[in-house]
């Protein structure tokens, strides 16, 4: 199973997000294009692909929105129809504690979950051979993709344009988390899982 893990630093955390005007919610609408991207292909979803959005702005993150694509059923992939499953998401967590979880609708849940909590319980899952799962972080500094052995089950960690927070630094060597590079240039969030992808489907992986 391909993993991503996307950190939204600004994107809103409760339900009053205007669907007309994603961009000024937090980025909203990279969020929901890095959603469209991890799980459609033309005519189908990715079934072995999931994707994890942490959420961190205003006001009341972080929550986890999880998008599973074997299971998810009716998503259109346009910005605007996930952000409406997004803000039902929303609605439906006003309630949760730390780390519990609500299940949304089919392919859909949303949890009350810290970025380094949801990464952490990601890292400690074991692939079918038995091994730890690999962990990959994206960062314009780390190893070449194209030089790295991958896995078919495999953690992708990216940032929306803030980036992501220089003290997670230690907690990626605690979870043996790996920096890749996938070009030398500094990309759009977005962009990111459609490379990964297809860096993973030419291996046939």
């Amino acid at each position: 199973m391909k993993e991503f893990v996307l950190r939204a630093r600004k994107a809103k955390t409760d339900a009053g997000i205007n669907l007309d005007q994603l961009p000024k919610e937090g980025k909203m609408d990279s969020v929901c294009a890095s959603i469209s991207n991890a799980l459609w292909i033309s005519g189908d979803v990715r079934k072995d692909t999931i994707i994890h959005v942490v959420l961190e702005g205003p006001t009341s993150g972080p929550k986890t929105i999880s998008f599973f694509g074997n299971e998810i059923k009716g998503l259109r992939h346009d910005e605007r129809s996930i952000a409406t499953y997004i803000v039902d998401a929303l609605k439906r967590s006003a309630c949760l504690q730390l780390n519990e979880e609500n299940h949304v609708r089919a392919g859909i849940k949303i949890s009350k979950k810290s970025f380094e909590r949801l990464l952490w319980e990601l890292s400690q899952k074991h692939t079918q051979a038995g091994k730890k799962r690999q962990v990959l972080v994206l960062d314009k500094d780390g190893k070449d993709i194209r030089g790295v052995a991958l896995d078919k089950d495999v953690v992708v960690v990216f940032g929306s344009p803030e980036g992501l927070p220089p003290k997670t630094e230690n907690f990626f060597k605690e979870i043996k988390a790996e920096k890749v590079s996938i070009g030398p240039n500094m990309l759009f969030a977005a962009h990111c899982p459609i490379i990964i992808h297809n860096e993973l489907d030419r291996r046939g992986l």
